[in-house]
């Protein structure tokens, strides 16, 4: 790419070559790639919803640098309710759960955190049980007596690792409850819905139905807050070649939508509802100006991958988690479950992930075609089409750059391409959220 990410390869390039140390392993075979990508190459995948257990963490409750703090309301004595903080590490290294998790669809993890936790309980009381009424001090379990005596002791010795682990579940058991508590209220699914289908091209035939479908629920004063109806209007004006008198007419809709009162007949927005909404406003303008000099990329971000699952195995599986979720004995999302049914639909390649694949796979007619590729072995610019001819040496190790903000769905989805036989490593200038990237686009408008 030029402008920023050539000017940065330039010079980290030429640093490279000039290293005394960098250079030293001549012979390795399997040198890694770093791709180096510009964020107002993608403004959409910062800022639409998502749907990966992560991501929504990030994106719904306050988390920052692996710490997820949310606010939790019990009903107090005389009926009063009482909100207390709850602070939680987050640490995949250490959390088998979250690392396993963390990259799944949020109703995945719903489901496998009742199943984990249901087995966890269930093993715990089997060793309670067989100990009740045995005397479990060194001295009375003889290793060398009954084969019953020394699997009661194996059993009793593994109880205080089983218990950290229920209580690790039952910390993701909390947070899954404060985000869905989130989804819920905001009715996510339907923007991360429609935000998908613009992107992935379903509207590009029929613009008029485009506009009015977002118009429909950004007109409900009742679906979602401020800025999940910003995030919509931009996702819109990014995947659309929308009339500059639609763009307003829906900015129009936003406006008079949250400007209204709630059922109690306090005003919807607060001092920073307002500041979000007028930021918002000030990022349309800005994005309208890059449309109007030609500088806002409109090609489509995403591209539609096959579903990993099966239509009849999708079926089963979203039954299974609806019961999970109206069975656990924490009660967990069973008044909500059916709201986020829409979030198992079809995973799909972000710019960065399609970038990353095509120069990777050395695919003709793609950004393996276009982009500058430096060698600090080799002065001056490499000549792709003479590299071509050349046998490429398969790519094994990927670093993928953003200069700009990065996020949380961005690295996840890069993860598509990782394989046996690559590993992809994701880095940006600052990392963020929609609310913090949706700040950003404000500051510039």
């Amino acid at each position: 790419q030029g402008g920023a990410p050539e000017m940065v390869a330039r010079k980290l390039n030429k640093m490279i070559a000039e290293h005394p140390t960098l250079l030293r392993n001549k012979s390795s075979l399997h040198r890694p790639l770093l791709v180096i990508l510009d964020r107002n190459s993608d403004l959409i995948t910062p800022i639409q919803h998502t749907s990966t257990y992560q991501a929504l963490v990030d994106d719904m409750l306050t988390h920052n640098a692996n710490r997820v703090e949310f606010e939790v309301t019990n009903e107090a004595a005389g009926g009063r309710n009482k909100s207390t903080v709850k602070k939680f590490d987050l640490d995949p290294d250490e959390d088998a759960f979250y690392s396993k998790h963390k990259f799944h669809p949020f109703p995945e993890a719903i489901e496998s955190n009742g199943m984990d936790l249901q087995e966890v309980t269930m093993k715990e009381q089997s060793i309670r049980s067989k100990a009740v009424g045995q005397d479990t001090t060194a001295g009375s379990l003889d290793p060398m007596g009954s084969s019953s005596a020394t699997d009661l002791a194996t059993a009793v010795d593994s109880l205080p690792a089983l218990l950290a682990h229920k209580k690790q579940l039952e910390v993701h058991t909390s947070i899954l409850q404060a985000v869905m508590n989130q989804v819920a209220a905001r009715d996510v699914p339907q923007f991360f819905e429609l935000e998908i289908s613009l992107s992935t091209g379903s509207y590009r035939n029929d613009p008029a139905r485009a506009k009015q479908d977002v118009l429909q629920l950004i007109a409900d004063p009742a679906k979602g807050n401020v800025e999940d109806k910003l995030r919509l209007l931009i996702v819109y004006i990014l995947t659309t070649n929308a009339k500059t008198s639609d763009v307003d007419e829906v900015t129009t809709a936003v406006q008079t939508a949250m400007n209204t009162n709630k059922e109690d007949g306090k005003p919807r927005l607060d001092k920073e509802g307002r500041a979000k909404l007028e930021a918002g406003v000030k990022a349309v303008s800005y994005l309208k100006q890059l449309r109007a000099m030609k500088m806002l990329p409109m090609a489509d971000t995403f591209s539609e991958l096959e579903s990993s699952l099966d239509t009849g195995h999708k079926s089963d599986m979203l039954s299974s988690f609806m019961a999970k979720a109206t069975t656990q004995a924490s009660g967990l999302l069973a008044k909500a479950a059916d709201r986020v049914t829409g979030m198992l639909g079809k995973t799909n390649k972000h710019y960065a992930t399609r970038v990353v694949e095509n120069l990777c796979e050395m695919k003709p007619q793609t950004e393996d075609d276009d982009y500058l590729y430096l060698d600090p072995r080799v002065k001056g610019d490499v000549n792709i089409a003479k590299l071509r001819l050349m046998n490429r040496a398969p790519i094994r190790e990927v670093t993928a750059f953003v200069i700009g903000g990065g996020c949380y769905s961005e690295y996840q989805n890069l993860q598509l391409v990782a394989n046996e036989r690559r590993t992809i490593s994701y880095g940006s200038t600052e990392l963020v959220n929609a609310a913090e990237f949706l700040a950003q686009l404000g500051q510039l408008g």
